[in-house]
């Protein structure tokens, strides 16, 4: 599998809400630190940046997802963009479920329904108290 399919299954499993930039990133970081092996060598590197770990490489990922149809990047009105599967990305999903490491998959299944029930703050937050190294280069006081 290649990282940009990670990217697509963490949008797809987020059940048509869409995923924040935030939720992204954190649920691919959460991906890496707990089932390294399941998901290979070509993965995110993830350094500690504003919010806590981040790969800019995400966002490229998703715009790539974008230019073939399988994703939809909106602008929300609150100055950050939503990503969100289409029709198209969500057969695509379940074609890379198939050939997915089911453990990595399970965890990868939680990491977004965790992330999303959890507000920036929180996320963020949890984040730093569990990989308190992510948080030497944050703008986040919450």
């Amino acid at each position: 599998m290649e990282r940009h399919d990670w990217t697509l299954l963490a949008i797809s499993l987020a059940k048509g809400r869409g995923l924040s930039p935030v939720q992204l990133q954190k649920i691919l970081f959460l991906l890496w630190k707990s089932v390294p092996s399941d998901i290979g060598t070509d993965f995110y590197t993830f350094e500690p940046y504003n919010y806590g770990p981040f790969d800019r490489t995400i966002y490229s990922d998703a715009e790539y997802l974008s230019m073939f149809g399988l994703v939809n990047i909106s602008n929300t009105g609150s100055g950050y963009s939503e990503y969100a599967v289409t029709p198209a990305g969500q057969t695509r999903a379940e074609m890379i479920r198939a050939c997915a490491p089911p453990r990595a998959l399970a965890y990868l299944e939680q990491a977004v329904q965790w992330a999303q029930s959890l507000s920036f703050s929180s996320l963020v937050r949890a984040i730093y108290n569990k990989y308190p190294e992510y948080r030497v280069n944050s703008v986040f006081q919450g």
